[in-house]
This record gives structure tokens, C-alpha cells and sequence, in this order.
């Protein structure tokens, strides 16, 4: 009874409702979960490495080759679930089911707490109905059988005891331990999906400058100046030029460029309150910065290009990178002006805020830092000792790919859209669901833009509508909003995204997914509750209104549940599926011409090497496969190297393997003796043929 206490009426029925629905999918049939839930290949690899695990066999994925290719976290959640694999295949599948139905209820409770408290209860209910049921949502975070649950429940985690946090900071000294919470906050986040790597640490710069206006202006200024320096080669060499030569020295470049024109924007006075002194100055503060900058950048890439510790790109890109600095810096300092007028107080100068602060914030960030950099550092030298590699090899497999000019495999991004993560379609639109929102909206556009070759002009042209209407709401809200987005934790979690996104659009990754965009998704959320918050605040004053939203909030609930709970029963039926029939139709392919104890080669196999019984299956593309691998698959020695590990057959698309990264290297090495829907069964020779 204690417990329910701490739960409210709406609180109460959201989660009976989330396990209520996943519990009837967790007990329909078998067949539904390799085929209808858990129905992307890359669970699988979690899956098999935590049962091979639990069997002692290490971290691998066949039982061959060591591997890394997961984040961390997840497969600590998931190794005590597929011990009960040696016993059943699914039953560890539908308990996976209800731990991610547990964290769905958990992070949607969060959500509604967070907003409840900082926002309005209506909006609240809102927001939390929206995540525990939208149905891109659901399928995306909660079906594919990934890490995502998990880093939605950490990133949210995370979010509400910042903003507990900041509720406190002002009134009370903060201690070390304090900060050391949350640097471990931090941690679970990081590891939860290494590339939150990026939030943590603008979480780490909202704390540590707390008392200062840099709070603001740095996270922001730091995808400024990142995305100015690439976006500068691109522009001078082309984006497939930049994929293929110039993303490795441009991003080298960047990093260069974010210490140098950070520091000199410092002491030029670029990080003080635009809000306490006149405009002129802190446009003069931001352009003589920002120049300086420019040129010691510029010098010193220079020297370093000549010494041979550098490599060469369009020296004209400096020239642009200033311009488009400039001009996005100049952007954020004239937004900031217009939400931080009329702050009282007289602003030291930098020389003086630094004299001031220095000793609190190198205490405060080695706390942090030291925490979430230590915990990063040992797991990277496990890796090095374990795996012969300090990161997954995963994400350096995709890299890879991405730097090549045609290749099977998903391509880096491709266009300026899908640059800056803001792609209509395919995996660099960051921003599903707002964007099918967006998507739906544009349809109203076709009457003025008619034609099938205008879906992408409707689409940006509703893009910068919304945007310009949030901007109208946010400004003629100033300091309500400024005073909610701190609390809401909004511009660390913004500026984690964006740097997350140029994680891997500025640095020719190929093979971005959809799941990646978990942070995304919660950041549209909560900016979408804070949108709605302040246009429905005039009504909210009048407290007759306020029952009326508050049970117009709480039907549109109990629909979204309804509609949730009806597709959940369209996907996962009862006594739909004979009892012999098999979980994939490849199974029976495979185990009837290939003799027990066979190692095949697949160029996925997840899901294949989790149900098929008496062969091991080895992942051909490397993503799930050891570092050594990975290096044989480059330098071209992978038949020889597979071969060697006592593979024996392979099944895959012969076309496939004649295209980068495999650049046909296998061709000689095998021999066809059975195919199945389109694709090959063959030996692996021993010796080429010729």
C-alpha cells in the first residue's frame, strides 16, 4: 500500500495499461516474435553473445571469434534473461518483452513527473500517453529489441534529476558528492549507448558553469563552430568528395578549431551575458573572438599540414568557415539578447569571472569529468586487452563504409539535408515522430504546390512554418520559456543531439539507423510539451477551463491507449500459426542441407544464429565478428581468415560479395551446391580456384 501511495490515480492506470497490453502480447504465439516483435537482426546479436555468455563461451557471438560489437549496458540486462535460452528460445523473448514493457512504464512516468511539475498537469498526461503509445514510438524504442529502451529510460532518468538539481543549486552549496550523482547519472547514460557520449558531456557544461552565462552560449557555440569547419569543406570539395577524402582532416580541423575560437572568444568577452550590457559589445566581443580564432586556426593547421601531421583540404574553406561562424554565432548572441534582457547586475570582465571561479569550476569538472572520463577510459582499455580494440568494432565497421565511394551497405549522408540530420526520409531524418507530423501537415501545402515532384519542397517549406511559429511562441514568452527550458534541461539535451547527429553525418558514417535518434525523440517531446504548455497558458487562467483540458487530455489518453492496444492485438495474435511450423522459413533450408555441426558464414545471421539448431552461425559483414576479422575484411584476406576459423560453407547473395566491402575477394574460394530466395549455399575451398 505504501508503494501505490507513491503513485498517482492517472499514474497508476498509465503503467496497468502499458503492462496490461504488453502482457497479452508476451503470452501470444511463439511464431510472432522472431517475426512481428523482435523482428530486426541486429537483437539477435545482443541476444546469441548474452546466451553464449551465460554458457561461458565469453563475449561472442559464435563461439569463434571474440567480439565487442554492442554497448554495454543493454547486454548486462540481457545476459541474466538468455540464461533461460538453454531451456526454451522464446520464453527469454517474452521476459525481454515485459522488460522493456517495464522500462516503457518507467520512462512515461518520468516524463509526466518532469512535465507535471515544470509545465501543467494537462500537458503532462499529454506527453506521457504520447510516448507509451505512439505507435513509431513504441516500434522503433520498444520492438526492435535493442539498447533503446534502456537509453530512453537513462536519458530521462538523467533529465529529472537535473532538474531536481536545478531546482536546488541556488539555494543551497553543492557538494562534490552531489556532482559525483550525477556524473554517475552520467555514466549509465553513456553506457546505455556510447554515442550519448555527447549529452554527457554537455550535461557536464550546464553543471559545471552553472553561475555563468557560458552555461548557455557554449554548448550551442560548440555545434556552431564543429558544423561551420565541415560544412566549409563541403562546400569548397562536395559532399562526396568530403565522404570519400576530406571527413577525416575536417574533423580533425573542427576539434582544433572548437579549442582555439572557444578560448579566444572567452577572453574576448564573447561568453559574457548578453543581457546586462549593450548589444554593440557583444557583437564586437563575438566577431574580434571569433577572428582571432580564425587565424591562429589557420596558422597553426598550416604548420602542422607542412610538418606532415595534417592532412590537406581547401585552404578557402577557413575564409568560409568564418563566414558561416560568424554569422550563426551573431545569430545565437541576438536570440540570447532577446531572452536574457534586462538582467540585473554588472558583468565582470573575463580576466575577472575566471580569477573569481577558477578553483569551484576545476574542482566541479574534475569531479564530473574525472568520473565520466574514467569510467570511458577503463572501458576502453578493457577493450584493447579483451577484444584488441578500445571502441565496438562495430561503429569503426560503418565508418569504414561510409569512406567508400559504392558500397552494398548504407551510404553517409548524401545530401546538405541529411548533413544536418534533417533528411525527409531513410535513417538521417533524426526527428521521427515530429517529422510524420510535419509530413502530414505538407499535404495541406499541395493545393499551392501541386505535384509529385514537390514532396520535399512541401515538406521543409511546413519545416520552417513550425519552426518560425515555435520561435513567435518562444519569443513573445521569453522568460517563461528560458525560465522552463533550464528546468526541462532543454539546451544540454538539444545541443547533445545536434552533436550526436554530426557524430555521424559529418564524419562519413554509413549504416545509420533509425533507433539512433533516441535522444531525438525524447527532446521532441518535451519541446513539443513546452510549445503546448505556453500556447494553452491564457486559457490556463481561467480555472473553469482547466477541468475541461484536464479531461480532454485524459480522453485523447485513453484513445491513443485504445488505438495502441488494438494494433498490439493485430500483431501479436493467438492460435494464428501451426505448432510445427518453423520460426523462419530459412531453417529448414539450412539444417536439411548442411550436416549437424556445420559453421555458415552469413552476411547478417542474428536471427538465424539465435534459432537454428546444431550449426554456428559466423556474421560475414563484421559487425558482430572480432577486430581481426575486421582487418582481414579490409586488407581483402577474409575467405583465408574464415577458412582458417573453420568456416566450412557460406550463404549469401553471390552479388553481394562481389560488390565493396567485399570487393569480390570470396568469389574464388567458392563452390555453389544449393540456393534459397536468392541466395547461394556454398563451400568454402580450402584454395582459391583460381
Amino acid at each position: 500500500m505504501k508503494l501505490l501511495k507513491r503513485f498517482s490515480l492517472f499514474e497508476i492506470a498509465l503503467i496497468s495499461a502499458i503492462l496490461g497490453i504488453h502482457l497479452y502480447a508476451a503470452f501470444s504465439d511463439a511464431h510472432n516474435f522472431p517475426n512481428s516483435w523482435f523482428s530486426r537482426d541486429d537483437a539477435y546479436y545482443y541476444f546469441k553473445v548474452a546466451q553464449n555468455i551465460t554458457q561461458g563461451m565469453g563475449s561472442t557471438f559464435d563461439g569463434i571469434n571474440a567480439t565487442n560489437g554492442y554497448h554495454p549496458l543493454w547486454m548486462i540486462v540481457c545476459i541474466p534473461v538468455f540464461f533461460l535460452a538453454r531451456f526454451d528460445l522464446i520464453l527469454p523473448l517474452r521476459i525481454m518483452l515485459m522488460v522493456m514493457a517495464g522500462l516503457n512504464a518507467a520512462t512515461a512516468i518520468i516524463i509526466y513527473r518532469l512535465i507535471k511539475n515544470n509545465l501543467s498537469k494537462e500537458v503532462a498526461i499529454l506527453a506521457a500517453a504520447y510516448w507509451a503509445f505512439n505507435l513509431y514510438i513504441h516500434s522503433v524504442v520498444y520492438e526492435f529489441g535493442l539498447e533503446t529502451p534502456l537509453a530512453g529510460f537513462t536519458i530521462m532518468l538523467a533529465i529529472w534529476k537535473l532538474s531536481q538539481f536545478e531546482k536546488e543549486w541556488r539555494k543551497t552549496t553543492v557538494s562534490n558528492r552531489q556532482i559525483a550523482a550525477l556524473a554517475l547519472m552520467g555514466v549509465l547514460v553513456m553506457f546505455s549507448r556510447l554515442d550519448l557520449v555527447f549529452l554527457v558531456v554537455m550535461i557536464g557544461l550546464w553543471l559545471v558553469f552553472r553561475r555563468s552565462s557560458i552555461r548557455f552560449l557554449l554548448p550551442l557555440d560548440i555545434i556552431v563552430i564543429f558544423a561551420s569547419m565541415t560544412s566549409a569543406v563541403v562546400l569548397r570539395s562536395g559532399i562526396e568528395a568530403y565522404n570519400s577524402y576530406y571527413s577525416g582532416p575536417a574533423v580533425g580541423a573542427a576539434i582544433i578549431s572548437l579549442v582555439i575560437k572557444i578560448t579566444c572568444l572567452y577572453f574576448f568577452g564573447g561568453f559574457q551575458n548578453p543581457g546586462n550590457r549593450p548589444f554593440w559589445k557583444t557583437v564586437r566581443s563575438a566577431v574580434l573572438g571569433l577572428s582571432t580564432g580564425t587565424v591562429i586556426l589557420t596558422v597553426i593547421y598550416l604548420v602542422l599540414e607542412r610538418a606532415g601531421l595534417g592532412k590537406s583540404f581547401p585552404r578557402s574553406s577557413f575564409l568560409t568557415d568564418w563566414i558561416i561562424c560568424l554569422v550563426f554565432l551573431l545569430a545565437l548572441r541576438t536570440a540570447a539578447f532577446w531572452f536574457a534582457r534586462g538582467r540585473a547586475g554588472i558583468p565582470d570582465t573575463p580576466l575577472e569571472e575566471l580569477k573569481i571561479n577558477w578553483k569551484k569550476w576545476l574542482n566541479d569538472g574534475l569531479v564530473y569529468f574525472g568520473i565520466v572520463g574514467g569510467a570511458l577510459l577503463l572501458y576502453m582499455a578493457f577493450n584493447r586487452i579483451a577484444f584488441g580494440t578500445a571502441m565496438p568494432v562495430s561503429g569503426q565497421i560503418k565508418r569504414w563504409w561510409g569512406s567508400i565511394i559504392s558500397t552494398a551497405y548504407e551510404r553517409p549522408a548524401g545530401d546538405w539535408y541529411s548533413f544536418f540530420g534533417i533528411a525527409s526520409q531513410g535513417p538521417f531524418n533524426a526527428w521521427k515522430p515530429a517529422s510524420e507530423t510535419l509530413f502530414h501537415f505538407s499535404k495541406r501545402l499541395q493545393p499551392y504546390f501541386p505535384g509529385a515532384d514537390y514532396v520535399d519542397e512541401r515538406y521543409y517549406i511546413a519545416l520552417a512554418m513550425v519552426a518560425f511559429l515555435a520561435t513567435i511562441i518562444l519569443a513573445v514568452n521569453s522568460r517563461r520559456a528560458m525560465h522552463k527550458a533550464s528546468n526541462l534541461i532543454l539546451i544540454p539535451l538539444a545541443s547533445g543531439c545536434a552533436l550526436q547527429i554530426l557524430s555521424y553525418t559529418n564524419t562519413s558514417y554509413g549504416g545509420a539507423k533509425e533507433w539512433y535518434w533516441i535522444s531525438e525523440m525524447i527532446l521532441v517531446v518535451l519541446t513539443g510539451s513546452l510549445l503546448i504548455h505556453l500556447a494553452i497558458r491564457p486559457i490556463l487562467k481561467f480555472k473553469y477551463f482547466r477541468p475541461l483540458l484536464e479531461f480532454t487530455a485524459l480522453t485523447l489518453a485513453v484513445l491513443s491507449a485504445r488505438s495502441f492496444a488494438h494494433d498490439i492485438r493485430v500483431t501479436m495474435p493467438y492460435n494464428a500459426y501451426p505448432k510445427d511450423q518453423p520460426y523462419m522459413e530459412v531453417l529448414p533450408f539450412l539444417e536439411s542441407n548442411t550436416p549437424p555441426g556445420s559453421v555458415i558464414g552469413m552476411t547478417g545471421g542474428g536471427n538465424v544464429g539465435y534459432f537454428i539448431k546444431d550449426r554456428t552461425i559466423v556474421n560475414m559483414d563484421g559487425l558482430i565478428n572480432s577486430y581481426e576479422y575486421f582487418k582481414a575484411l579490409q586488407n581483402r584476406e577474409a575467405p583465408a581468415y574464415l577458412r582458417g576459423h573453420g568456416l566450412e560453407i557460406i550463404f549469401a547473395n553471390s552479388q553481394l560479395l562481389l560488390t565493396p566491402p567485399y570487393y569480390g575477394q570470396f568469389e574464388a574460394y567458392l563452390s555453389n551446391f544449393g540456393s534459397y530466395g536468392g541466395k547461394g549455399l556454398y563451400y568454402l575451398l580450402d584454395v582459391p580456384k583460381y
